[in-house]
């Protein structure tokens, strides 16, 4: 608690090797409280927010603030000493001067929240989300008091929409963590796992699978399409693919790509009545649902996400939010 009242003051103050010691005093008080057991989410998020060297980057702590920053500045002190009213003053008084200022309209909404007034919290979250909704901050602080307001339906929402707005930050899924544990929910993916590897050397690929799997007739076998697809993916059809780019990467549509074949001859061979529906591998069983329903993508975004996958996030993001939105709702939050 004492870290937390020295964080909160050192972002008013304006010296800044004043405000790095304290900074650095509050980093040191937590991680001392983490040694000696205690790892709260407030602990986890000081020592992940304040960086080591204590320089600690704040909107209203340059010193050469623009006016708007000034005005922030004075309501970060208002809120400091508990004066909401003065606080909410001074942040709108920021955002008029600089309407896109996004801490603006978020620190109004702590400010509500802090004042019991929740509803209008919340619409002050939703004036941060219009100003930038690819950053998460507001989506979760948002999720957070309606969770703490026990509107746990409405906090699912928000606390997806702050996943699908930076889904390779830790906070994003922590809150939403926070969600499953108080709706009883195991949060999860499905199991989608290729058999059997592939490497590719200069003109020589080697796949290698079990060899059970062709006897099985459950599908295991065309795990072989998944490897044949990516090793042509990393010999040719990257480059032709992706001109721009000078060295080949995990791309989200070879992900795709070949996990969309595997699913697609696997489908034919049910339906022909090569194979049974209900013998089917696990692992194959799921890619099938998840194809099905459109959210192949979606998965190998937030479930399978190498280097160079992440690269395409957004890019997919832009036309795709909702196939996000369903595959966290029906899928990784739906405690199936």
């Amino acid at each position: 608690s004492l870290a937390y009242a020295i964080s909160v003051i050192a972002t008013t103050e304006k010296d800044p090797e004043k405000r790095k010691k304290e900074f650095l005093r509050a980093r040191s008080l937590a991680a001392r409280a983490k040694e000696l057991g205690a790892n709260s989410e407030r602990i986890q998020l000081m020592l992940e927010i304040i960086p080591a060297d204590g320089n600690m980057s704040l909107p209203a702590a340059s010193e050469k603030r623009s006016p708007a920053e000034d005005a922030l500045f004075e309501g970060e002190a208002a809120f400091a000493k508990g004066e909401m009213e003065r606080a909410i003053e001074h942040y709108e008084r920021a955002l008029k001067l600089e309407p896109k200022l996004y801490e603006a309209p978020l620190f109004i909404g702590d400010a509500y929240y802090k004042m019991g007034k929740n509803d209008k919290a919340y619409e002050s979250y939703a004036r941060a989300v219009a100003i930038d909704p690819d950053r998460d901050t507001a989506y979760r602080y948002w999720g957070n008091v309606l969770m703490r307001g026990d509107k746990l339906k409405e906090a699912k929402e928000k606390l997806i929409e702050a996943v699908v707005a930076a889904p390779y930050t830790r906070l994003p899924w922590q809150f939403l963590g926070n969600w499953a544990k108080l709706s009883r929910v195991q949060l999860g993916h499905p199991r989608i796992e290729p058999s059997g590897s592939m490497s590719v050397e200069k003109d020589k690929t080697s796949i290698t699978i079990d060899p059970n799997s062709i006897d099985k007739n459950d599908g295991s076998a065309m795990w072989m399409l998944y490897h044949t697809t990516r090793s042509q993916w990393i010999k040719e059809k990257f480059a032709k693919e992706f001109p721009d780019e000078k060295d080949y990467r995990h791309s989200l549509r070879e992900e795709v790509e070949a996990l969309g074949v595997v699913a697609r001859i696997t489908s034919e061979s049910v339906k022909n009545g090569k194979m049974k529906e209900k013998d089917l591998d696990p692992s194959i069983a799921n890619l099938l649902k998840v194809h099905n329903a459109g959210l192949l993508e979606a998965y190998v975004l937030l479930a399978k996400p190498d280097a160079g996958i992440a690269r395409d996030y957004v890019e997919y993001r832009k036309n795709n939010r909702d196939k996000l939105r369903r595959y966290l709702s029906e899928y990784v939050t739906s405690g199936k």
